[in-house]
């Protein structure tokens, strides 16, 4: 596998400028597990249970539970920490993560006694998160540039006033000649290239990310019930993407010299999907769901700018350097993206008025996410085919379990714990061999672990119409967090980036007010 993967890296890194990866395709497919309060304290397993709005966002016929019509918002105090090392930073986050709308309709038939619409906003995804990290690599940014610059022409890389080679070729290859970090070495009728000479000194390395933005959601449900034991719903969903990201990655030859390479990328789109569900009640006590989310179908629009700064007067010989900011420009990007669809399994039980236990099953095939170019695109349709081969190799089916237990104490108050997990969706020679394809010039990326959510609320009924529930949400993940990719050649490893391990805990509180009528 190992050869297979180099060799696609290795064509898919001298492509043209306007090149996604696997790492946007899996940033834009892979969601959190969100809700309002009721739902989150069981821990987002609501699949077979409805009658609320998380639990109609993961199964459509959840609508049918509903016997009013009903008005909700939720409110989100969110503080996330991210820890390399010693060092954490700490980022807060207030905001609505879903408001909703249900109408009860009842109809004057037996066997179809309603039909329910309803409509509801749902954030599935929140970017916020600040990263930082040093250390001493064991190899540099410099010599992985080198490496991956081997056989682009020179003459497409100097940048003059005739020409711009961040219009043409391969961005990385470009910032780096151009600010001397790496020389040319003509070997017959082909270049490799060689890092600048910094006279063994071992550096000092850093990385900061910033990044901010939002996956939301919004469903237009319908939904009935077969002779109030089988419910079924249908739900359109409509999916938004706001997403910005600057990155610096630093290396700092002891005080001598050294260079800093800044990325900005943001991205803007939306997409559409479906939703299709069903929930059967063989007796009163028992619950059983099944979902169907499809996949959704995003256009995407980007604009991207890199630079690096640099100060190696100490290390370059040519008489015709000096320090400076070399800027790539901004430019903008389109493509498609079509993101795995999930398969949602519930089961749940209603003791009469004072227990309720249930059980969400999600499975997930991460290795179908596709990039394509735009609709309207007249450029080769084979175009993301590497892309898309290494997106399957890559990733794998993940799942989520989501398990949740609520006790009535009285009839109007009542205690929720839950806990879910959420798998990380790459394969397992990925995760060893620590050589994911990046494009462009942010080589930075994650390789993220297991999700574990700890969670536990409360609710209390004021009378038949209005309710308040609240939740905490304790998320603990483990990453690994890279400069740049491994790479290697056969199966030995060349360049060797040591990854940071990164250690993210979040606490969410949940306020939910609703109004049923």
């Amino acid at each position: 596998m190992k050869k297979i993967t180099y060799i696609l890296f290795s064509l898919i890194l001298s492509a043209p400028l306007f090149a996604q990866s696997e790492i946007d395709a899996l940033r834009f497919s892979q969601e959190d597990i969100q809700g309002t309060a009721r739902a989150m304290s069981m821990g987002g397993a609501f699949g077979a249970l409805g009658g609320d709005q998380t639990g109609v966002s993961i199964n459509p016929a959840g609508i049918a539970v509903y016997r009013s019509s009903e008005v909700m918002g939720t409110l989100n105090l969110s503080r996330e920490k991210s820890t390399v090392g010693s060092a954490g930073i700490n980022k807060s986050r207030v905001g609505m993560d879903n408001l909703g709308f249900v109408g009860y309709f009842p109809l004057r038939n037996d066997i179809m006694p309603l039909i329910n619409f309803g409509f509801s906003y749902n954030k599935l995804k929140s970017f916020d998160k600040d990263v930082s990290a040093s250390g001493t690599p064991r190899n540099t940014m410099i010599q992985y540039i080198a490496h991956q610059s081997d056989g682009v022409d020179l003459k497409f890389l100097e940048k003059t006033d005739d020409f711009d080679p961040f219009t043409t070729e391969y961005w990385l290859s470009a910032l780096g000649y151009n600010a001397y970090l790496i020389n040319p070495v003509k070997e017959g009728d082909r270049y490799r290239y060689v890092p600048v000479n910094t006279n063994g000194t071992t550096p000092y390395s850093g990385i900061r990310t910033y990044e901010n933005g939002y996956i939301d959601n919004y469903d237009f449900t319908i939904g009935t019930t077969v002779n109030n034991v089988l419910n079924l719903g249908l739900s359109l969903s409509i999916k938004d993407i706001y997403y910005d990201l600057a990155t610096d990655y630093l290396e700092d030859f002891d005080d001598k010299g050294g260079y800093t390479m800044t990325n900005w990328l943001n991205v803007r789109g939306a997409g559409v999907g479906a939703k299709f569900g069903a929930i059967y009640k063989p007796i009163h006590a028992l619950r059983i769901g099944l979902a169907w989310h499809t996949p959704t179908w995003y256009a995407l629009t980007e604009k991207y700018e890199a630079q690096i700064h640099d100060v190696m007067d100490a290390f370059v010989d040519d008489p015709n350097y000096k320090s400076d900011i070399r800027n790539s420009g901004s430019y903008p990007s389109s493509y498609d993206l079509k993101t795995p669809g999930k398969i949602v399994a519930s089961v749940a039980t209603v003791l009469g008025n004072s227990f309720i236990a249930s059980l969400d099953y999600e499975l997930v095939n991460y290795s179908n996410m596709k990039l394509k170019l735009p609709s309207n695109s007249t450029d080769d349709p084979s175009w993301y085919d590497l892309d898309n081969k290494v997106i399957s190799q890559h990733h794998k089916m993940a799942s989520t379990v989501k398990a949740g237990i609520e006790y009535r104490f009285t009839p109007q108050f009542s205690g929720r714990l839950g806990y879910a997990w959420m798998q990380n969706p790459y394969d397992a020679d990925v995760v060893e061999f620590g050589d994911a394809v990046v494009a462009g010039t942010n080589t930075i990326y994650r390789m993220e672990g297991d999700s574990n959510y700890f969670t536990g609320g409360v609710g209390y009924r004021f009378n038949r119409n209005f309710y308040l529930d609240m939740a905490l949400v304790y998320k603990t993940r483990n990453d690994d967090l890279y400069p740049f990719p491994n790479v290697y050649e056969g199966d030995r490893l060349v360049i060797d980036a040591a990854p940071f391990s990164l250690k993210s805990n979040s606490v969410r509180g949940l306020l939910t007010l609703g109004y049923r009528f």
